[in-house]
């Protein structure tokens, strides 16, 4: 959701609250579009964030800790000479439009005293955080500077005097009653207007975003999509309750936050400071307060992005590994063709040295009979310069340079197919890789296989393989599920944690995390069995195949050879079960 002025009201009243009369002790500019205050009050220390990113816009407190550079930035060096130490005296929104000012008192260069504004405009590819001299209102320097080639209504530059961005004139809910709401939405009614409902609220009143506004309609039990001019009188009293019903969580501050996340996927979907219709069947956090909403929503989506990152990087570089094993397959695939007829040279070597005899000098050809198919002749090409024996020779040195070609292209082929198939299911577990943890230890696995040079630039936090914990599910019939992330993972996982009489799955003839039912020596019943095999084929390389053949047998009956890659298991007296995987059952089995 953008962060529209409805949040932006529960922020400001939680701000005021918590910070309104502390004291600035650093401030830190971590990128281009963001600063973040510490403001030290009633013994404790708080991250203000204020964001002018096109995008993600916002201003909260924030609990995780943000990477800085090793300069400040020019507007981060600005804020500390005019605000380190000043005091907030005060934090204001404008109506319920996404405008905050907080005013500090500080002192200026010659020790006097001096009051100082911030202005945080949260409008998305607009959004701007500003400095003024709050006397004067002249403008000190902002995040972005917007010159009159940009912006011919309003400069944002140093020196000038700031003005206000221009807002439509929008209803606010907070000085409006019943009577002049339901008028409001009478009036549009009888209009004709062919606008949709949700639009015709977001133009309308202060401080909706789209997808606040269509929770308006859902929660009055109307089509958000209904033109304006359809709503009947019921319609017209139910989107008037619920109107007002938000107008008086805002003015008792009934704040009841809440973070949505995708139930399949797990990714954010959206957050707001009350509870949402839109998104009942998706999966549902409950915070404390509102900042602690959008902070645990943002920080969420930024450690999506991180790993995302992350992982774009490491598929990178294993897909040029890839190509060039995969060039080199093809060569050697080439040389082993030329290699498949050996046998031939072996066969007319063999007949020429019976019928030495019947060869005359000088011959460039002779037809003979082949003595392996009695009655059959064949005929061998002879070199004119050699005599028959020698020419025997040849072809038994053919014969045996040929087949030793063979046995080392094979060899390496066999090699580069096994590496191939290593790296494939690196790529499964890179994609289902939750946390920067879970890519961190894949990156190590590669290095440690010499895929990927160790970075000699920084220390990397070692964790050793009893640190590694897999996922894990609980089945219908209340066994216990695991399953391996990454391929070291899957060798803990299956010889270090597993027991013997444990049931042990894997997708069958394809990459895929080892999955272990923990039996505790009873019988696995066929549910159990049924909705194990779907999590292997859901965490292979098949998840989005049906009818996925799913092998399983006993964890004793999983062998690992002696030098083998990670990950790689040989195992006997499997049975086969064939499944489809489904998001919904391994959403409904996690816990």
């Amino acid at each position: 959701m953008p962060f529209d002025g409805l949040t932006l009201f529960g922020i400001t009243d939680e701000l005021k609250n918590l910070l309104v009369g502390g004291r600035i002790s650093k401030i830190y500019q971590p990128d281009k579009n963001d600063v973040v205050l510490s403001v030290y009050n009633n013994r404790e220390e708080y991250k203000l964030l204020i964001s002018a990113h096109s995008v993600d816009c916002r201003i909260h407190l924030a609990r995780k800790p943000f990477e800085n550079p090793s300069s400040p930035p020019m507007f981060c060096m600005l804020l500390r000479k005019y605000l380190l130490g000043g005091k907030i005296e005060e934090i204001v929104q404008d109506g319920l439009e996404r405008i905050l000012n907080i005013t500090i008192k500080n002192t200026d260069e010659f020790m006097q005293p001096a009051e100082y504004e911030i202005v945080a405009e949260i409008m998305g590819k607009h959004s701007n955080i500003i400095l003024l001299d709050l006397q004067t209102k002249i403008i000190i320097d902002s995040i972005k500077r917007i010159g009159l080639d940009v912006n011919r209504y309003r400069e944002i530059l140093p020196g000038k005097t700031y003005t206000k961005p221009p807002v439509e004139e929008k209803v606010d809910l907070l000085i409006s009653d019943r009577s002049s709401i339901i008028n409001v939405i009478k009036d549009a009614a009888k209009s004709g207007k062919t606008k949709t409902l949700s639009k015709w609220l977001l133009e309308t009143f202060a401080g909706f975003s789209g997808i606040s506004a269509q929770e308006i309609a859902v929660r009055a039990g109307i089509d958000h999509k209904i033109p304006i001019s359809n709503l009947s009188e019921d319609d017209i009293e139910a989107l008037t309750d619920s109107m007002m019903k938000i107008r008086e969580d805002l003015i008792l501050r009934n704040f009841d936050p809440r973070v949505y996340f995708s139930k399949s996927s797990r990714v954010p979907l959206d957050f707001w400071l009350f509870p949402m219709e839109i998104y009942k069947n998706e999966l549902i956090t409950g915070v404390s307060n509102v900042n602690t909403a959008v902070d645990t929503f943002f920080s969420k989506k930024r450690e999506i992005s991180e790993i995302e990152k992350a992982k774009h990087k490491i598929k990178t570089e294993i897909a040029k590994i890839l190509k060039k094993l995969n060039q080199s397959l093809e060569y050697l695939e080439e040389r082993r063709q030329r290699t498949l007829d050996f046998e031939k040279y072996r066969l007319w070597g063999e007949i020429l040295s019976a019928n030495l005899y019947n060869i005359k000098p000088g011959q460039s050809k002779v037809i003979l009979p082949n003595f392996y198919q009695p009655g059959e002749e064949i005929e061998i090409p002879l070199n004119e310069k050699l005599s028959p024996s020698q020419n025997a020779q040849k072809y038994f040195n053919r014969y045996k340079k040929l087949q030793s070609t063979k046995n080392i292209v094979e060899s390496r082929i066999s090699k580069i197919l096994a590496e191939i198939d290593y790296l494939e299911s690196v790529l499964v577990n890179i994609d289902y890789s939750q946390s920067t943890e879970d890519l961190e230890e894949i990156q190590q696995e590669l290095e440690s296989q010499g895929y990927l040079a160790a970075p000699s630039h920084k220390k990397r936090r070692q964790k050793t393989a009893s640190s590694s914990k897999p996922l894990q599910f609980k089945s219908s019939d209340g066994f216990i599920i695991n399953v391996g992330k990454n391929n070291k993972q899957n060798d803990v996982l299956t010889f270090k944690k597993a027991k013997p009489d444990d049931i042990w799955l894997h997708a069958k003839n394809t990459p895929g995390s080892h999955v272990v039912i923990e039996s505790s020596g009873n019988e696995v019943p066929e549910t159990t069995l049924v909705e194990a095999a779907i999590l292997a084929a859901h965490f292979s390389k098949s998840r989005n195949s049906s009818n996925v053949p799913v092998d399983y047998t006993y964890v004793k009956h999983v062998k690992k050879p002696s030098g083998a890659k990670p990950g790689f298991v040989i195992y006997y007296h499997q049975k086969t079960i064939y499944v489809t995987p489904d998001e919904n059952i391994v959403a409904k089995l996690s816990f």
